[in-house]
């Protein structure tokens, strides 16, 4: 160790006269002492363009907000934060009184409609026979549509206030009134928010329980707009540490104003081991070649990436633009297939081209 500091002393003490040439002499002895090891660039086929953290989230059509339709009273609740439901199943029972007056009048336009489809079957005859007035007729007629308008504008209320088709033929049936309207889960899904609590009173639209279908899921998350700039819809992604694939499907063109990020979004092709809400690591597939050079390759000089290549008698300090992926990076421009970067030994490097008047970035 002593021997290498010594000879690093050494070099940086010969700086005037290297710095004309613009390059770091470093013979193939204090190559070898200083552990300077090089290697170099190539062209990686299919490499990892990039590397993206994505948190799991419900897709659009997989989340579902469950609102109380009508003024009332939570009288139940079947379920907790958490609980996987089945299409159908229970979730809260509201009591209203509202929902009293509104079945009530479907009943009795439940009736009317009867009486006016009798009305036109017996006129219908007796048009037929010519024993109607082209006028009676069409009062008669005209009584039979308004009568079935409201039939069905009450029948589709009550299915907004939570009734399902056989509940409502059942109240077609038996004409019993009930005050409590039960609010049913629309799909298989995980209950995920179920703010209200037993006893509350409802003015109607209140978010009485939020859920999220487990097999609908998408995978978000924000990027600087300088790491967006590399990704595109239709690119390929693996995650890593799991045998999952995707694909992107947007990058958005309009930027956060408050943190200057860019929304990126991909879909799953498979959800096995994916959990809402989780954290997971994804690489990017550049579906092509891409030129590259390890992590230790790329150093900060004045601010500015480094690699330090090596020429006939040493190396040059060259700057490059490179952007980071799993092992390494990826070069945009300043080196070429074949050039030989240090790997290591490039902090002794960095020290000499301090010593010949750069900063440390």
């Amino acid at each position: 160790m002593m021997q290498r500091i010594l000879l690093f002393l050494l070099i940086l003490s010969s700086w005037p006269l290297q710095a004309a040439a613009e390059i770091l002499a470093v013979s193939d002895d204090q190559q070898r002492l200083l552990g300077i090891e090089v290697q170099p660039v190539r062209f990686a086929t299919d490499a990892d363009a990039a590397e993206l953290t994505l948190r799991v989230v419900f897709s659009p059509d997989g989340e579902w907000a469950i609102k109380t339709p009508l003024p009332g009273i939570l009288q139940r609740t079947w379920v907790q934060v958490g609980d996987r439901v089945a299409r159908g199943d229970a979730l809260v029972t509201v009591r209203s009184p509202e929902l009293v007056s509104l079945q009530r009048d479907f009943l009795k336009a439940m009736a009317e409609f009867a009486l006016q489809q009798s009305a036109l079957e017996r006129n219908r005859k007796l048009k037929d026979a010519g024993s109607v007035s082209s006028r009676r007729w069409q009062e008669t007629l005209y009584a039979f549509n308004i009568a079935r308008a409201e039939y069905s504008g009450l029948r589709a209320q009550l299915m907004l206030a939570g009734f399902s088709e056989e509940d409502v033929d059942r109240l077609n049936a038996s004409a019993e009134v009930t005050p409590d309207m039960t609010l049913r889960a629309p799909a298989d899904a995980i209950v995920l928010e179920r703010p209200a609590m037993l006893g509350d009173h409802l003015e109607g639209s209140e978010l009485l329980a939020r859920l999220g279908e487990p097999d609908k899921l998408m995978l978000e998350g924000v990027l600087s707009k300088s790491a967006a700039a590399y990704l595109a819809a239709g690119m390929e992604i693996s995650m890593q540490d799991g045998g999952n694939q995707g694909v992107i499907v947007l990058v958005s063109n309009v930027i956060d104003p408050a943190t200057q990020t860019v929304r990126v979004r991909a879909e799953p092709t498979g959800i096995a081991g994916l959990t809402p809400g989780q954290l997971t690591r994804w690489t990017v597939r550049a579906g092509g070649e891409l030129l590259t050079v390890p992590s230790a390759a790329i150093v900060k000089l004045d601010g500015v990436d480094i690699a330090y290549v090596r020429v006939p008698g040493g190396f040059s300090a060259r700057p490059v633009t490179v952007r980071g992926t799993v092992g390494g990076w990826i070069v945009a421009n300043g080196l070429v297939a074949g050039d030989e970067v240090a790997v290591t030994g490039t902090a002794a490097l960095k020290g000499m081209s301090v010593g010949m008047g750069g900063g440390d970035g």
